[in-house]
């Protein structure tokens, strides 16, 4: 079976899609699938290569328009990729409008398989035009993927893609670089160390406005307690800013390696996904945390968010943009350690239940094999 991922930045780049994309696709390769995933390279140096017997295949990008990248390149390259490779499946990663377009000019007509993975919920002017985009790009699509049932109920793709075409495959933990081994418990302790000893609150992700990291800052005010914020982004100086009108102390890390990211998860005693908005859809990072038997704090965005760790039973959850309430919470957890420990545990069996990598594959790979069977015999097709 030939797969080919349209990806974004996935192997390039970090962020939560991009580490998702990598983990599956490193999977289906793992199981014989022949796995091909093409990537925006904003450096324009990067070159074509196998990682764990994936085929990386770099496009330059020359540019933005908002958030989109531009890359002119793509098409040869896609249309060079399939006459070499002849894929069975071309998998798309939403949203990213401009390779969607090039993802239906795939020859060959292979079957298609999109994955939504997010909404587009700020876009005053453009959000209509991509809406209506995506009800035209959507058409194509042989089976539509969400990480959850709840974000599926709840998302825009419920306007435009019947409920036969639709399948939940939650997202999968690669779950054994977070093993708290001796040389990630002693970089954990290394870290409290470095930050005083001081009880940590630990949140993570790019510095946009959905990720509700200024409201974060805000409640920290009242929480004794030091946030260490991983990640970067075009918000990043806005929230020095803001930590200093609050005297709130923050720890600033920038981006953290992939090495490392699993001792800053075992440092902190709560982890925090403050997000402001549905943009913010599964939120891998709490996941993440959740795995290394953390509690989490989290937003009502009544979508994957709230499936992935559900109030009360692994994390607590508050109204979005309530600085008090997320104050409140985090107090909580930090003043009743019994309670902390009981959802960080939940947390953990609940990734180990619900969010492996070897179901998100096993599942995935079913998936294009029905997809490839009901082409091969149309009889048995649901209808589109």
């Amino acid at each position: 079976m030939r797969v080919l991922h349209f990806a974004k930045y996935a192997f390039e780049r970090p962020g939560g899609i991009e580490r998702h994309v990598e983990v599956l696709t490193r999977g289906l390769a793992t199981v014989g699938a022949d796995v091909s995933v093409l990537a925006y390279d904003p450096s324009g140096r990067a070159q074509p290569r196998t990682v764990a017997g994936v085929h990386v295949e770099p496009v330059s990008t020359f540019g933005h328009v908002g958030s989109q990248a531009i890359a002119p390149g793509m098409l040869a390259r896609v249309r060079s990729l399939a006459r070499e490779r002849r894929f069975d499946i071309v998998h798309q990663h939403w949203p990213d409008p401009f390779a969607h377009v090039i993802a239906s000019l795939v020859p060959a007509s292979p079957l298609h398989v999109a994955s939504w993975h997010t909404d587009i919920v700020r876009q005053r002017l453009l959000g209509p035009l991509y809406l209506n985009f995506a009800s035209r790009m959507l058409r194509k699509p042989d089976a539509i993927i969400g990480a959850t049932a709840a974000h599926l109920r709840a998302s825009q793709i419920d306007r435009f893609a019947p409920p036969e075409r639709r399948h939940v495959i939650p997202y999968g933990v690669d779950t054994t670089p977070l093993l708290p081994t001796a040389a990630v418990m002693q970089r954990a302790q290394a870290l409290r160390q470095e930050f005083g000893q001081r009880p940590l609150v630990f949140a993570l992700g790019r510095h946009v406005y959905y990720k509700g990291f200024d409201v974060l800052i805000e409640a920290m005010a009242q929480v004794p307690a030091l946030l260490v914020l991983g990640g970067e982004g075009p918000l990043t100086n806005d929230l020095r800013e803001l930590a200093t009108r609050h005297s709130v102390h923050v720890h600033f890390t920038g981006p953290i390696a992939e090495a490392d990211l699993p001792a800053y998860f075992h440092a902190c005693h709560v982890f925090c996904l403050p997000s402001s908005a549905p943009t913010e859809a599964f939120g891998i990072v709490q996941a993440e945390a959740m795995a290394c038997g953390k509690p989490v704090v989290n937003t009502w965005l009544h979508n994957g968010v709230n499936e992935v760790a559900p109030n009360g039973i692994c994390a607590l959850t508050v109204e979005p943009g309530d600085a008090n309430a997320l104050a409140a919470a985090l107090n909580h957890l930090l003043t009743h350690p019994a309670q902390a420990n009981y959802l960080g545990q939940a947390g953990k069996d609940r990734v180990r239940r619900a969010f492996t990598v070897e179901a998100m594959v096993r599942q995935t790979l079913d998936l294009y094999a029905t997809l490839l069977n009901d082409a091969a015999n149309p009889s048995s097709a649901l209808p589109r």
